[in-house]
Parts: structure tokens; C-alpha cells; sequence
């Protein structure tokens, strides 16, 4: 049975040698890598080449949109597919908050220096003058908004050059640059929010502590699109 495989990543480089892997270990997939955001892939998508094709969103990149973007991102799925064709979907699900924020506070600092890391890469694309040691990892769950947020605080007053910018920002001691969210989502409301955009749960399966969710989908056909 023929396969046919889009991938999609904004790094090209990453890309072709993940696709290169794949196709090493199953020679006779068809793969197109596509580069670029989401949003710009699912743009590029061509017609269905067999007769059933799914889109696959794993991880807890939903969590990181807004509500907003989120909507917006769900229904650009929706226009990808046809009725009857498939969406499977990662979930971060809501846990709590003591677990949550350990995570993002890890004793080895991982996160830390993946926030941190923002700062390197603004320096190195921007020209940026950003001291590192200068910041710190702020990362708490926002109960209003039901998210975590993470932030980089600023230890010292302090100000900040991004030459190729020609741009300068002065920083407060103890004032912060938001940096990230990442939503939690409990399965009635997001069952919810996916039928408001034609998409129809046929199983869903949680690890046995509830603490991520796998949701496989069927597009449905909208008032307009059904006879």
C-alpha cells in the first residue's frame, strides 16, 4: 500500500535530514518535505493523492497559541481537509499546578537554559548585546489564564543595543520579558472547540495518569458543504 508523507518544519536544514533518515528505513514512502511555519505549510498542501490522508499534530505545540491563534491555526486545519479525511491531535492536559511548575523549574536547569538561549539568538541574528548572566528563568502557572507562563527577568537596570535593529531597550531591574506560554487543556472544552470547527472525536486515549491526551478526529462536513 502506497504512503505519501508531508513533513513540516521551519528549519529546511533539519528537514532534509530527517526526511533522508525516513526514507532510509522505508524506501518506498513518498516524502515532500515542506519548510516554513504551520500555517504556511498547510497553505501548500496539494489535493489528496490516495484516498484517505490525516494531519498530524503531536506534542503540546497547541498549548502555545493563544486563543486566538489557536482558533485561527484549527480552522486552517479544516480547510486543509476534505470531509471524512482525518486530524490527530497531541494535548498537554490539565494537571496540578505544584507538577506543572516543577517542570519548568527542573532541578538541572534544562529549561532555564532554553529560555536563556532566546537571548544568544538574539544576539547572534540581531546584534545584540545581551549579557546572559544578567537575566534570570522566571517560569509560574497564571491562574487567571490558565497558563504557564515563562519569562526572563531582569537582575540589574539595564539596556539593551540590537544593532541591526538600530534599536535600543532599557530594562528595569526585576522587569521581564515574556517569552512563552503553554495552555493546559482539559478534553471536554477542547472536544468542544474542535466540533465548532468540523471536527468530530472518534477516540481518545490518555496515559494512565490523565496527564496528556491523543484526540483522532474526522472532518465533518459543514452546513454549506453537506447536500
Amino acid at each position: 500500500m502506497q504512503e505519501v508523507y508531508y513533513p513540516i518544519d521551519v528549519s529546511a536544514g533539519i528537514l532534509r535530514s530527517t526526511a533522508l533518515a525516513l526514507l532510509e528505513r522505508y524506501p518506498n514512502l513518498k516524502l515532500y518535505g515542506l519548510a516554513g511555519t504551520y500555517e504556511q505549510a498547510l497553505a501548500q498542501l496539494p489535493p489528496a493523492e490516495l484516498e484517505n490522508r490525516m494531519v498530524i499534530f503531536l506534542g503540546s505545540t497547541l498549548g502555545n497559541l493563544t486563543d486566538r491563534e489557536r482558533s485561527s491555526f484549527l480552522t486552517k486545519i479544516q480547510e486543509a481537509l476534505q470531509p471524512g479525511e482525518f486530524f490527530l491531535l497531541g494535548v498537554d492536559l490539565q494537571k496540578l499546578i505544584e507538577i506543572i511548575e516543577a517542570a519548568y523549574n527542573d532541578d538541572r536547569g534544562v529549561t532555564a537554559e532554553f529560555n536563556l538561549n532566546i537571548l544568544s539568538h538574539l544576539n547572534h541574528r540581531f546584534g545584540g548585546d545581551f549579557v546572559l548572566d544578567r537575566f534570570e528563568h522566571l517560569a509560574f502557572y497564571n491562574r487567571e489564564q490558565h497558563q504557564l507562563e515563562m519569562h526572563l527577568r531582569s537582575l540589574v537596570t539595564q539596556t539593551i543595543t540590537l544593532a541591526r535593529l538600530n534599536y535600543r531597550v532599557t530594562f528595569e531591574a526585576g522587569e521581564t520579558i515574556h517569552t512563552e506560554i503553554s495552555r493546559k487543556f482539559d478534553l471536554p472544552t477542547l472536544v468542544n472547540e474542535l466540533s465548532a470547527h468540523a471536527f468530530k472525536p472518534l477516540q481518545i486515549w490518555t496515559d494512565p495518569q490523565d496527564w496528556f491526551g491523543l484526540l483522532l478526529c474526522q472532518r465533518q462536513c459543514t452546513v454549506e458543504e453537506c447536500p
